[in-house]
This record gives C-alpha cells, sequence and structure tokens, in this order.
C-alpha cells in the first residue's frame, strides 16, 4: 500500500526538489532563473512524481518535467500538483511553448498548491488566476 502524504508534506518534498534547480545555461536577457520544485499526487497524498527545473533538460520547467516529460502516458484527471512557485501563465513562453498553467489545465489536474506567487509584478498573480478562472482548485 501506497504511503499517503499530507498536503504540508507533500509542498515540503517541493521545496526539496527546488533546491536542486538547475539554471538555464546560455540565457541571454540576465534574468535569474527562479529554483521550481513539483510534485504530483494524488487527492490522499500519494505521490506520484516529482520533478524541478532544468532536471531533464536545460530551460524545462518543473511542472512541464512532472506533467509531460514523467507522466506524458498517464491519465492524471483530478490529480494535484504542489508548486513552489506560482505556474508561469499563458503568453509566457515563446511560441509554440505552452504555458505551464495551460499544461496544468490541458492535464485535467484538480487542484494546484501553490507556495509561492510570482514576485514579479508583470506576471504576479497570473498563473493563479488563470487556473481559478479554469475551474481548477487553487489553494
Amino acid at each position: 500500500m501506497a504511503k499517503k502524504h499530507t498536503p504540508e508534506q507533500l509542498m515540503m518534498l517541493a521545496i526539496e526538489e527546488m533546491k536542486k534547480s538547475v539554471p538555464d545555461n546560455g540565457r541571454g536577457d540576465n534574468k535569474i532563473n527562479p529554483k521550481v520544485g513539483a510534485v504530483l499526487a494524488t487527492p490522499d497524498g500519494e505521490i506520484l512524481s516529482t520533478a524541478h527545473r532544468g532536471e531533464l533538460r536545460d530551460g524545462d520547467h518543473a511542472e512541464f518535467t512532472v506533467l509531460e516529460r514523467k507522466n506524458r502516458d498517464k491519465n492524471v484527471t483530478g490529480m494535484v500538483i504542489y508548486a513552489t512557485l506560482e505556474p508561469c501563465a499563458p503568453g509566457a513562453r515563446n511560441h509554440p511553448k505552452l504555458s505551464c498553467a495551460e499544461r496544468i489545465f490541458n492535464a485535467r489536474i484538480g487542484k494546484v498548491f501553490i507556495g509561492y506567487i510570482d514576485p514579479d509584478p508583470t506576471v504576479a498573480g497570473e498563473g493563479r488566476d488563470f487556473l481559478k478562472d479554469s475551474g481548477i482548485e487553487v489553494d
């Protein structure tokens, strides 16, 4: 039987993943890449997968890695994501890339726990608001 975890334990695991983040190489705009960790879990707290920024490929966001790289072939409808930083909002990625918030919506995730709203005033709250407006529970 799989071990069940509390939301607090799952967010702490996301923080541990965040600490492993890898900065993008050769970024030309001199912005610092945020460290981000993500945990994909069942609604009752069973861990399905973890990820951090740049884990499998330079520049990949944690949410992208946990959904598209590690669980692409699985039905994750109704599952829960714990993300240390607000998922990027539509328009944040260069076309044709989808934002993490759009990927979460497309995966039919049921709930997202956000550790911290993006402090960049040009985007703060937009990922959270997209998720809420799309009917995804956000905490």
